[in-house]
């Protein structure tokens, strides 16, 4: 790991209540001699000590109020000393008790970060499974979009009765900021229904499944236009794409 991504851990590490592989991390670090660990951890230490002698105590010994003292202000008198480094002292621990606090909650947006793009990829694995269940269909219908134009966005779209519409295009650049692709299921008579929205890959291809209940035999086409980021109801646009049934 870079220091920068253990740079949050400097506080957990010297409390001592920084779990492994970070602990160790941070360890290796500091042996082979890190100037940016060894200066972090060297300030997160003093925060903490900072932090555990905000709390009530035992009375500091004379030699170490001597030091304190000198370090503080030497020119002033020892009880305005005292005060100002103990002082000084609390508002040091008043900030690493907001740095801990900083710190789980930052932990606490990237545990929540990391639940919501598991549930994401759970969703986008279910939703694979079932364009795959659709493409072994007997019943799926199969047509292509594209061909013989010079560079057009090509593929195949596979519909299916009861499963709903597959789409696999390439050539397929990336939408223009503020706007995004989405695919439509026109009837032979009637309005065009909203299929979803979806957006193509670095490398302009494109999959997208969208489950619902389709009539081959009253639908005409399936298109795709360049729509507001969001979506609409009803087609804005010349097709992209269509791929005729």
């Amino acid at each position: 790991m870079t220091c920068d991504e253990l740079r949050p851990d400097y506080m957990a590490f010297a409390m001592g209540v920084l779990a492994e592989p970070e602990n160790g991390e941070i360890r290796e670090h500091l042996n082979r001699g890190c100037d940016t660990c060894t200066v972090g951890i060297r300030e997160a230490r003093a925060l903490t000590f900072a932090l555990g002698s905000s709390a009530a105590g035992p009375e500091p010994s004379r030699r170490l109020r001597q030091k304190v003292l000198a370090l503080a202000a030497p020119a002033a008198e020892p009880s305005r000393q005292w005060a100002t480094a103990w002082t000084a002292a609390a508002a040091v621990a008043l900030l690493a008790l907001a740095a801990i606090l900083l710190m789980h909650q930052r932990h606490a947006a990237e545990i929540a970060q990391l639940e919501k793009t598991v549930a994401q990829r759970s969703m986008e694995a279910a939703s694979y499974r079932d364009a795959l269940d659709l493409l072994k269909a007997p019943e799926t219908r199969q047509v292509t979009f594209g061909e013989g134009k010079p560079t057009p966005p090509k593929g195949r779209v596979f519909v299916n009765p009861s499963s709903g519409v597959l789409l696999i295009a390439s050539n397929l650049p990336a939408p223009p900021p503020g706007k995004t692709y989405e695919m439509w299921i026109i009837p032979k008579a009637g309005k065009p229904t909203p299929a979803g929205l979806f957006t193509p890959g670095s490398d302009e291809t494109a999959v997208h499944f969208f489950r619902t209940a389709v009539t081959p035999a009253t639908t005409g086409a399936i298109a795709v236009t360049l729509e507001n980021a969001g979506g609409v109801d009803a087609p804005t646009s010349t097709p992209i794409i269509v791929a005729a049934l």
